[in-house]
């Protein structure tokens, strides 16, 4: 492949997969979706969730949302074949959930809609575990996922899943706090059909301080997702494409602290603000950098708040980002909207024991009234309305464990994502935009 800046670099040896393609009972008609036809946002028809983790100390649950009444089929792939599928019905008042019927460590799934579009998340609890976020809908041109590391006792795994009937191959595009990892770029990774590859970074760039991977396909498509394992939580995220502008209301929270993390894949560099927000509407520090072309900026947002803030970022050109946030015990991270709206499907919240936290940012001038409804699978919904100033955020906590998800709705637009903590670890998840 030809790189930007003239940029020649060889392929090294990496942890192989023992994956081969094997014939096996056709999976759902997931080609119908092109990389070129894929919405990159909103609900779609399809949602590939690249990892859970389900086994005697831990359990995942996925969380279902469809923008109307339709059913849904969550398939579960493992060695080129559909080992479970369990399939269910919702409605525009209700939200379900599936635990994972495969205790057997980490697992692949992709969930189809039938008649209307959805959105789905994952969220594993267990010992020393608690993580989850948006499984993807869209198949951008490449994708993006700032944000890793691979310092002393740290585990930093890209899963590859690739859900369709035809092989892929893909080109890893890798930045650190070095520069552009030469010679350390992954290029021609084959990800065999129905099938996942596991990528161990730490083993390959060790003792990197920031890791940010940029996924290319070579031939067909894949879906990545990232995991940071610091030995005493792990966060995960999935990969997104590049846009000129991200939300993150779920950016920090109280005893976290949280990082920005910027990748560019252009060969000219993008220049780029970001705002914060907290609750109390104040005008908070505006930060300004630079992301040379290609690679990465890690910012510390340390600081900017005593309490739960959410940030915007804008740049004059395409860019990735994704907020890392760390304590002594917990690890979170999570991926920004791409775009504010009046609608917004949020899977998951409710299966934290503990409770989790809606967040909701208005980064607009004007004050919003925004109703959130909580969904369960047996239909029983609670509605509340809640007023958010400009410029500022609102924090509702979800204590009710039978919420499955949540439907926010709002007389202008604004950004909403969810955050939770359990015994000092943490997890930060994003919501969909929806009609």
């Amino acid at each position: 492949m030809t790189r930007i800046l003239g940029l020649a670099v060889a392929a090294v040896a990496v942890l192989f997969a023992t994956m081969q393609p094997a014939p096996g009972p056709p999976v759902p008609a997931v080609e119908a979706i092109s990389r070129a036809e894929a919405p990159t946002v909103g609900a779609s028809h399809f949602a590939h969730c690249p990892w859970s983790r389900s086994d005697s100390l831990r359990n995942s649950s996925y969380s279902v949302m469809g923008e109307g009444p339709t059913g849904f089929d969550l398939s579960f792939l493992e060695g080129g074949e559909v080992e479970d599928r369990v399939s269910g019905r919702i409605d525009t008042d209700t939200a379900a959930r599936v635990e994972n019927p495969r205790p057997v460590g980490a697992s692949s799934a992709m969930v189809e809609f039938s008649t209307s579009v959805g959105s789905v998340g994952v969220v594993t609890v267990g010992e020393g575990l608690l993580a989850g976020d948006l499984c993807s809908g869209g198949i951008p041109d490449s994708w993006h996922l700032p944000g890793g590391s691979t310092l002393e006792g740290e585990s930093l795994v890209l899963r590859l899943f690739n859900p369709f009937t035809a092989d892929a191959r893909v080109d890893l595009w890798a930045f650190s706090e070095l520069g552009i990892e030469a010679g350390e770029t992954l290029e021609g990774l084959t990800v065999p059909a129905r099938r996942t590859r596991v990528v161990a970074l730490e083993e390959i760039l060790p003792r990197r301080e920031s890791l940010s991977i940029i996924v290319r396909p070579v031939a067909g498509s894949v879906i990545p997702v990232m995991l940071l394992d610091t030995g005493a939580d792990v966060a995960v995220w999935p990969g997104t494409g590049a846009g000129d502008g991200w939300e993150f209301p779920a950016a920090g929270a109280v005893g976290l602290r949280s990082d920005l993390v910027l990748t560019n894949e252009a060969s000219i560099p993008v220049n780029f603000l970001i705002e914060a927000f907290d609750e109390s509407g104040a005008q908070l520090p505006t930060q300004v950098g630079r992301i040379e072309g290609p690679g990465q900026v890690r910012v510390s947002l340390e600081g900017l708040s005593s309490s739960g803030f959410g940030v915007r970022v804008t740049g004059d050109g395409p860019f990735g980002a994704a907020v890392v946030a760390r304590s002594e015990t917990g690890i979170a991270a999570t991926v920004g909207a791409q775009t504010t709206a009046t609608g917004w499907l949020v899977p998951g919240p409710g299966v934290v024991p503990s409770g989790s936290r809606l967040r909701l940012l208005n980064a607009g001038v004007t004050e919003l009234t925004a109703t959130y409804r909580t969904l369960t699978p047996e239909g029983r919904t609670r509605a509340n309305v809640i007023e958010i100033p400009p410029n500022s955020v609102r924090t509702v906590h979800i204590a009710a464990s039978e919420v499955a998800g949540l439907r926010v709705t709002a007389r202008g637009p604004l950004t909403v994502g969810w955050l939770a903590t359990v015994s000092g670890r943490a997890m930060f998840s994003g919501a969909i935009p929806s009609g």
